[in-house]
């Protein structure tokens, strides 16, 4: 059992992880310059973080990673069927007690806009990469080289800094990250986290708690979320009939062969 909490087993993969979780913590330095409302602040915070996070680290690294690894790998991201059920139920009950302690401390108004709606689209298209990236390959990556404690710290560290250009409350963050990362090891399935119990903190977090939410209350924000989406849906469709056809012509190699 002690094994399974902390080790050491610094690997190459390790590094690749730390390498690409920093190059996500940089992007998001990048984006602080450009933090105003002008075409070019919007354009560059779209190609450093919608574009070259989201979908470049959440989406393309991390379905490389899996297709390179294999399924078990993907499994240990928290990409699984095991346990599906009992996750969305600890999910459910785990967001409805979250909103009930934060309807007991606030109650906001004209929750249901048209400018949330444009926020929480976005927020829960950017939650994919947070959970295929940070809950699921960072976490994952630094539990095989250090343990389950370690890696709840870390990738609640990972997870805090990622916020830096964008909504820098470094140690609000880094709790939140202690929460969700924790919670994940009752099922390991990323279902107990997302879409419910993640939702519900992230986008009264955002849009009820912090003036970061009023930037992507906005047209433009809905749009962003709905191109990433739409990118992500053609690179999987793409990564699986290139997977099919590469499985048919080895199926038609070796049976030449066996011919």
């Amino acid at each position: 059992m002690l094994k399974k909490l902390f080790r050491w087993n610094f690997t190459k993969d390790t590094g690749i992880a730390a390498a690409a979780g920093l190059i996500m913590i940089a992007l998001s330095l990048l984006m602080i310059p450009f933090g105003g409302n002008t075409a070019r602040d919007t354009l560059i915070s779209f190609l450093l973080r919608d574009l070259l996070m989201i979908f470049g680290l959440g989406v393309v690294f991390v379905s490389l990673y899996i297709e390179k690894h294999g399924k078990e790998t993907a499994e240990e991201i928290g990409f699984t069927k095991l346990k599906a059920l009992l996750s969305l139920g600890v999910d459910l009950a785990l967001a409805a007690a979250l909103l009930a302690m934060f309807l007991k401390d606030e109650m906001p108004h004209n929750v249901l806009t048209l400018p949330n709606l444009y926020g929480a689209s976005y927020i829960l298209v950017a939650g994919i990469f947070e959970m295929t990236f940070i809950y699921g390959f960072l976490r994952m990556s630094f539990e095989k080289a250090f343990g389950i404690i370690p890696a709840i710290l870390l990738t609640s560290v990972f997870y805090s800094f990622h916020h830096a250009g964008f909504q820098p409350e470094f140690l609000h963050l880094f709790l939140v990250g202690l929460m969700y990362c924790s919670v994940f090891y009752i099922t390991r399935n990323l279902l107990v986290i997302f879409p419910f119990f993640w939702g519900v903190g992230a986008l009264w977090d955002v849009l009820v708690s912090s003036e970061a939410g009023n930037e992507i209350k906005n047209p433009t924000s809905f749009a962003i979320a709905l191109v990433i989406l739409l990118i992500s849906a053609i690179w999987i469709f793409y990564q699986k009939r290139r997977r099919n056809t590469h499985a048919v012509k080895n199926l038609d190699r070796d049976h030449g062969h066996a011919q």
